[in-house]
């Protein structure tokens, strides 16, 4: 079984036409029902029951990582034992984030304020090797919406992909545990509806848009589908 980590929840407006995070997480991995839990993150301090997890994948989220003392928490403190005992593990956009805070990373604010949209994002040496990205074109496109992103990473992690002026794209942990900055689980439409969100000028927020067109990209798909891969290998 694998374990969909729900640290968030999509805004209203998106959630009642296209559905949530974990939703799309779902539907890009093909997983059908008994393949999958789906254990909200909740005040942190309630652990998933206690399954053979084949893979982990953590959502992401409207909250921000700086708001919270991860290492304080038994959701955190069981993630830190399941990734040491190898379970694939996949981090999205905050999910991504609460990982590289959990081993000694740094997380920030971006100084371009909020990015929505797509952009291309350029595969280290290292991620042109790797198991999870390496099938993938050196350059190619994807969704991005967040506020913050890690801004420096523990000696242990190895960078995969960096945006055109070095924003963290993604990371490799170790041989099982990856995160990603973007959002591999969107599509064109919802990219769109979050440049568009009504909740977004509410919240007064400054919004970077990528790019003015977003175009259909199917790069997200290959990741998650990989990484099920990855899963059904281990």
């Amino acid at each position: 079984m694998i374990l969909i980590l729900k640290t968030g929840t999509t805004y209203k407006s998106i959630r009642s036409r296209y559905g949530d995070f974990e939703d799309w997480i779902k539907e890009k991995m093909n997983l059908k029902e008994g393949e999958y839990l789906i254990h909200p993150i909740g005040d942190y301090q309630i652990i998933p029951p206690d399954y053979n997890y084949k893979g982990i994948v953590i959502t992401g989220s409207h909250s921000m990582v700086t708001d919270i003392e991860p290492r304080d928490s038994k959701i955190c403190n069981w993630l830190l034992n399941a990734q040491r005992s190898g379970v694939p593990m996949l981090g999205i956009c905050y999910g991504h984030q609460l990982l590289s805070n959990l081993v000694g990373g740094i997380v920030t604010y971006n100084t371009t304020g909020t990015v929505i949209g797509s952009e291309n994002t350029y595969l280290t040496q290292a991620g042109q090797q790797d198991k999870l990205l390496g099938e993938l074109p050196p350059v190619f496109e994807v969704y991005k919406a967040n506020q913050q992103s890690v801004s420096k990473l523990p000696k242990s992690a190895e960078i995969l992909a960096t945006n055109e002026s070095g924003m963290i794209d993604a990371v490799r942990f170790n041989n099982s545990t990856w995160g990603v900055q973007f959002h591999p689980e969107f599509d064109k439409d919802i990219t769109k509806a979050y440049q568009q969100s009504q909740e977004l000028v509410n919240e007064g927020l400054h919004s970077l848009e990528l790019t003015n067109e977003v175009v259909a990209v199917d790069y997200g798909i290959r990741i998650l589908k990989c990484f099920k891969q990855i899963i059904n290998n281990a």
